[in-house]
């Protein structure tokens, strides 16, 4: 991709012919060390929403419906490397938060992993082997890989601890809503245990026996997808299961009414403690409604079903979950991005989206009128990309979206599965410096990245462990790696010297040694930003009063003395008149410690007046991309 050189510190060694200038000790730092927080991050309450499907483009084809604008839209090349960044403007309220990362997502199988190189290299390369919604899922949610289509399990059939029942073994109230079927394969990722996603009985039984305080969603056996009664359709729920949950046999007041919805949403403190939300629809509260196949209408042409909006929804769920004194633990889903990314479908991929901005924009008003950010935690972010959306003409180029506010976008979709591109993350409030921390490798195009297993792994670090504290007993805690973190850095020191490099006569030639130069390289990949180091030098002409002998006539010969990741020694026999790499750690080799020194050979020409010279010779460190 579009690489630049970033200039570096610099250090200024002396060098002289009998005698000089002295040497000097450089180091220079790119990053100053952090202080240690006391305790490790912590929240009272998570509320994570996941916009499934939904890539970078995803994000930003419902603004640009919505105002004409885009905030995350590139143009790339793979075969020259160009990358070009186009202008963003931030209208939704995520756009605003402090944590702006990239995720991977990838499974325990299929390709099983992401590398930048390849993803921008290609065009291609994206398509095979991605995730599926369970193993994401999982990943999200209990911080663990697992295969494609399996809930709660790793690939060796370990049960995993998920964090909904950590924070209910903590006393929080957690809750799972979605615009998808309740127990579809991401709300089922945060609690449920199955080795087939698919067994949408089975997994109904466990969350409806589990002790979740809030379950919401689609899925009813007795209407369609338009809203409209039939007969008796059991696929997502047993019969037995819908008959106890919906006669009051459970725990849950039961809630399946558009109008029951919006009485939850305006209950407040009055909401009852347990709610299962099953709303008078099939499989999607919108997606699947008739006028699926006019691909090209605008969004909200075709009438809409009469069913709670998934914002509606979230308030519901956070008057539930808000009186528990010991916080909670919420998931939302916009579930449905991922259909329309299967079915290419601009229009509802807009409808889908903006309903799912409604949702944030509700869960980030309830914070701020309710909690705080410094007790609540909010992530937004997807479990894959689905449809492979770019601009028009993309292939094998990336291109931008384009549009106007009120018109359909123009893109173009490149495939009907799950892709390896990279999802955005948005987070706010409560420990998510700890996404930040985690984030620490490097994306070419997308920047800073993190893996969706580092998502699930802060889930349970800010709500910590429950310790028992009954007699006897002496509750201890490890905050490993959770405080504020050293910053790697970059930096360089040549040994210091008592006086000046001294040249010594060899027939025609004067030689000498480079002192040596310590390279220490301890960034992460996204402080590197995925790049390496290169250390230059160049020397000023020697002097003797009026008398002067040219940096021309000075060479070198660059040696690595050491090195832990192998860097490599610059070209011997390059004249000091002009910038010379002493030394080259790329992406690859640049990790550790490596000490370079150089031989010097100085030519005089055959017309130098005698006399006591002086000079010197500039060390630059650079940070290269």
């Amino acid at each position: 991709m579009k690489r630049q050189i970033k200039a570096g510190p610099r250090a200024t060694l002396a060098a002289g012919l009998a005698l000089g200038l002295g040497a000097t000790l450089a180091t220079a730092a790119l990053e100053a060390p952090a202080t240690a927080s006391p305790e490790p991050p912590s929240a009272k309450n998570v509320i994570v929403l996941i916009s499934d499907g939904a890539g970078y483009n995803h994000f930003d084809i419902a603004s640009l419906y919505e105002s004409g604008t885009t905030y995350n839209q590139v143009q790339v090349d793979p075969v020259t490397g160009w990358v070009e960044h186009l202008p963003g403007k931030a209208t939704q309220v995520y756009e605003s938060y402090p944590v702006q990362v990239a995720q991977s997502h990838y499974s325990a199988n299929g390709r099983a992993s992401y590398d930048d190189a390849d993803a921008w290299g290609s065009f291609n390369w994206v398509y095979d082997g991605a995730t599926d919604s369970a193993a994401a899922a999982t990943a999200l949610g209990t911080g663990v890989k697992t295969n494609n289509g399996v809930l709660g399990f790793t690939p060796s059939q370990d049960r995993l601890t998920t964090i909904v029942e950590q924070a209910s073994d903590l006393g929080k109230a957690t809750g799972l809503v979605t615009s998808v079927t309740f127990n579809h394969a991401t709300p089922a990722g945060f609690i449920a245990h199955n080795g087939d996603r698919n067994d949408y009985h089975g997994l109904a039984t466990e969350m409806i026996d589990s002790d979740l305080n809030v379950i919401m969603g689609a899925g009813h056996p007795l209407y369609d997808d338009a809203n409209a009664t039939r007969t008796p359709y059991y696929q997502w729920i047993s019969e037995a299961d819908y008959r106890r949950v919906s006669g009051g046999q459970t725990p849950y007041t039961y809630v399946e009414s558009k109008a029951g919805f919006e009485a939850l949403a305006a209950a407040g403190d009055s909401a009852p403690e347990r709610v299962f939300g099953l709303a008078q629809v099939a499989e999607t509260l919108q997606y699947n409604r008739p006028g699926l196949a006019n691909a090209n209408v605008l969004p909200g042409t075709d009438p809409r079903n009469e069913v709670p909006a998934l914002d509606t929804m979230a308030k519901g769920a956070l008057n539930v979950l808000g009186q528990d004194q010991d916080g909670f633990f919420l998931m939302i889903e916009g579930g449905a991005i991922d259909w329309a990314g299967h079915a290419n479908q601009t229009t509802r991929a807009v409808e889908e989206q903006l309903e799912f901005n409604d949702a944030v924009e509700a869960v980030d008003a309830w914070v701020n009128e309710n909690s705080s950010w410094e007790e609540t935690l909010v992530i937004i972010t997807a479990d894959h990309e689905t449809g492979y959306l770019s601009g028009p003409g993309a292939d094998p180029n990336w291109t931008p979206m384009t549009g106007q506010a009120g018109q359909l976008p123009n893109v173009s979709w490149h495939s009907g599965n799950h892709t390896n591109s990279l999802v955005p993350v948005f987070a706010k409030g409560a420990g998510s410096e700890l996404l930040v921390q985690r984030a620490a490798s490097w994306d070419t195009v997308r920047g800073a990245y993190l893996d969706n297993t580092d998502i699930g792994k802060t889930l349970f670090d800010v709500f910590g462990y429950n310790y028992s504290g009954s007699d006897g007993k002496v509750p201890m805690e490890l905050a490993l790696g959770l405080d504020a973190p050293t910053p790697g850095a970059l930096s360089m020191k040549i040994t210091q010297l008592s006086g000046p490099v001294r040249f010594a006569e060899a027939g025609v030639r004067w030689t000498a040694a480079l002192p040596a130069v310590t390279v220490r390289d301890t960034r992460t990949e996204a402080q590197a930003h995925d790049g390496g180091w290169a250390v230059a030098g160049r020397a000023a002409d020697f002097t003797a009063g009026n008398r002067v002998i040219g940096s021309e006539n000075l060479g070198w010969a660059p040696r690595v003395v050491s090195s832990e990741s192998g860097a490599a020694a610059g070209q011997a026999g390059v004249a000091l008149n002009s910038p010379a790499r002493l030394a080259v750690g790329d992406k690859d080799t640049r990790v550790g410690t490596s000490v370079i020194g150089a031989d010097l050979e100085l030519t005089p020409p055959g017309a130098a007046s005698s006399g006591r010279y002086g000079s010197e010779i500039t060390l630059t460190l650079f940070a290269t991309d």
